[in-house]
């Protein structure tokens, strides 16, 4: 399995957009879910780099992280409730050896019973008018809120959520009143029931990942639905089945983009906005779709390449019902693979070709690429081929844009660092026996002319690998957030199958993404909590955000290790560096957009510094931080070209103030450091 450099969206982030309907009771695990449980203690204990024991203190953390995770924001669990579910919990770590996780049942049982009481609670307050002249507030921070002693306290809080929520629709003058609360009906019946259908896996999947993170917020237990979409999508960006992209309304499973090239895109029928309602079975019965879990609902529709699948679908525009046999294939996600594009910018009045890839994952088949497949997947393989493209094109500058970009294979970032380096270490790799530096071998590089990459604070973990290597050989300039995300740990996937022996159904048991080492710069630093910093920062409102690894609980600490000996290409001396930093900062003060986001971010830092929102409407509206009008224009444009074709196209660059700017220091750099960018690397040098 492979070593991910990747910070991944748990489960519960996602269930957390969802809620529990009436009358829901929690599903009983399983035998099979209780050897699972205790597969995964004692792969936590003996593969974990903190060699962790899991006992009553880590229990007590564990019992809260569930809790937290069932409910972040404190709406649903009343106080006495937590406190009952307290006093059991430094049984869990004895429970847990056991296999028992009955404790999981039994908390969301009642997260269940709490949640009919404020669905019921949301539908009555939605059905009144809200008094939006009432100057009141909400606090923004659930760390500084108790859970709600009675079920009042608890309605009220829901009151002012709805509130709030109400007045974020009220911002867009074109929808009516009626329009946003049924809005919101529809948002809170679909969460319900949502939940309502979470299964055993699916609740085994939150209870032990809850455990996993008490020693760092990366390492999680993976369901086999999870595994699977992690494999296949994120990592190999392929799956088999029709190439639709669905979303849940209402409850029904909702096409919103056809995947293109795929086997839909191909048949031509299915459309945005049809609904799919049912599956026709071979022997003509009909399997309705209608309120299924979506995540079933795909997994009806995937499938082996060239079987078909009949589907009953209610079109868009004409609402009647047809019948499409479409044939499953191999389905490509190439809207999310790496693009290029050439771009011609002003450099001291004369023009220039600069090359810009646009990369949102270090992606890639490891196995494909060691049997030597020629179509294996790979983001080293696809940006080498833009940069022969660039090179022909004869561009004078290359770009690699990882503004949000949060990782993927730890084996991507070193080969990717490869094409701009000649050779040395790209990254040292901590475990519980020493430090090993990772090195690139390959003699020769891909591109060694002038280089920029581009960050932001959710440039993570193989990001900031690739990002440190530039940083410290000197290599290229780095513009962006005042640094990137901080993830400085590395996860492998262990199949929880593999350690039972099962044979071809070990799938089905799911993996345990489990931290086992953190890696360190060539100059000895970790990007763990402080992450790379750029040469030029432009201001953003991102960089205000408590968004970082820092923040994230049971993070682990920074450190340093001894340097490694490397090249170094002296593209940005400090002198050049601070040239291009005064001459932006000095264009900035006259630009608009900076201006105008200036006044964001200082709006937005005195809203974050009161810990709570106006609930007033004039209030609410002298501090509400819309997005700026190049942004909205952005979206509009997106939805207008998405009512004329199936799917959208990701941009690989998109012209705003902040862009144009990173352009003009592009500019700068290319000719106020026309000498240095001319030299070649000299001998290695040691840190």
């Amino acid at each position: 399995m492979p070593r991910l450099a990747l910070r991944p969206l748990s489960l519960i982030a996602i269930l957390f957009l969802m809620a529990a309907i009436v009358g829901a009771q929690a599903p009983a695990p399983t035998g099979e879910e209780q050897e699972i449980a205790r597969t995964v203690v004692t792969l936590l204990e003996r593969g974990h780099m903190a060699h962790p024991v899991i006992d009553d203190e880590i229990a007590a953390k564990w019992c809260d992280n569930f809790l937290k995770d069932l409910d972040p924001q404190k709406y649903y669990f009343l106080k006495s409730d937590v406190e009952e579910f307290r006093k059991e919990a430094t049984d869990l770590d004895d429970q847990i050896r056991r296999g028992d996780v009955g404790f999981s049942r039994k908390v969301f049982e009642r997260f269940l019973a709490r949640q009919d009481e404020r669905y019921k609670t949301v539908m009555d307050l939605l059905s009144r008018p809200f008094d939006f002249d009432r100057d009141e507030y909400v606090v923004d921070d659930p760390d500084l809120l108790d859970y709600p002693e009675t079920k009042a306290e608890a309605d009220e809080r829901w009151r002012k959520k709805l509130k709030l929520e109400q007045l974020g629709f009220r911002m867009d003058d074109s929808l009516k009143p009626e329009e946003i609360v049924h809005k919101l009906q529809v948002r809170y019946r679909d969460r319900n029931r949502i939940f309502h259908q979470l299964d055993s896996g699916d609740l085994l999947e939150i209870y032990l990942s809850s455990l996993t993170r008490t020693f760092d917020p990366h390492s999680s237990y993976l369901g086999p639905k999870t595994l699977e979409d992690l494999l296949n999508q994120s990592l190999h960006l392929s799956l088999e089945g029709i190439g639709a992209s669905l979303g849940s309304e209402d409850g029904y499973a909702v096409v919103k983009e056809i995947v293109p090239n795929g086997p839909a895109d191909k048949d031509g029928r299915l459309q945005p906005d049809d609904k799919i309602i049912g599956i026709r079975n071979d022997d003509g019965s009909e399997t309705s779709l209608v309120e299924k879990k979506l995540a079933d609902v795909v997994r009806y529709i995937r499938g082996p390449s060239d079987t078909v699948v009949k589907l009953i679908v209610q079109t868009g525009d004409s609402k009647e019902l047809k019948e499409y046999a479409i044939t499953r294939g191999k389905v490509e996600l190439t809207e999310q693979h790496a693009k290029g594009k050439v771009l011609r910018i002003k450099a001291e009045g004369r023009e220039v070709k600069v090359g810009v890839i646009n990369l949102p994952a270090f992606y890639g088949d490891t196995m494909a690429i060691v049997r030597g497949d020629p179509n294996a997947v790979s983001a080293t393989i696809d940006c080498r081929r833009l940069l022969d493209e660039f090179k022909a094109e004869g561009v004078e500058a290359v770009i690699v844009d990882l503004r949000d970009n949060g990782g993927g294979l730890l084996e991507e970032a070193k080969t990717l660092s490869g094409l701009f380096i000649d050779t040395g270490p790209v990254v040292q790799v901590k475990d519980a026996v020493g430090v090993k530096p990772l090195r690139d071998d390959d003699e020769g590089t891909a591109w060694d002319g002038p280089l920029v990459v581009l960050i932001n604070k959710s440039s993570a973990s193989a990001s900031e690998i690739f990002t440190g290597v530039i940083a410290d050989y000197g290599r290229g300039l780095i513009i962006g957030d005042a640094s990137t995300f901080g993830k400085g740990t590395v996860q492998s996937i262990v199949e929880i199958g593999d350690k039972l022996r099962r044979g071809p159904e070990r799938l089905k048991l799911g993996a345990l993404k489990l931290t086992i080492q953190q890696f360190f710069r060539a100059n000895g630093d970790s990007t763990q909590i402080h992450g790379v910093a750029p040469h030029v920062h432009l201001p953003s409102l991102r960089d205000s955000m408590d968004y970082s690894e820092e923040k994230m609980d049971n993070a682990l600490k920074f450190q340093k290790v001894a340097p490694l000996t490397h090249e170094e290409w002296n593209r940005t001396p400090e002198d050049l560096v601070a040239a291009l930093n005064a001459r932006s900062a000095e264009r900035r003060k006259d630009d608009p957009g900076f201006q105008k986001l200036e006044g964001r971010i200082k709006q937005y830092l005195a809203r974050k510094a009161k810990h709570q929102i106006p609930l007033e409407e004039a209030k609410f509206k002298a501090e509400f931080i819309p997005d700026d009008e190049e942004k909205a224009a952005e979206e509009k444009e997106k939805k207008d070209k998405l009512a004329k074709k199936k799917y959208s196209e990701r941009e690989v660059w998109s012209s705003d103030f902040y862009n144009d700017e990173i352009l003009r220091v592009v500019g700068d750099y290319l000719t106020l450091g026309s000498k240095v960018l001319a030299a070649g690397p000299v001998a290695a040098a040691d840190e």
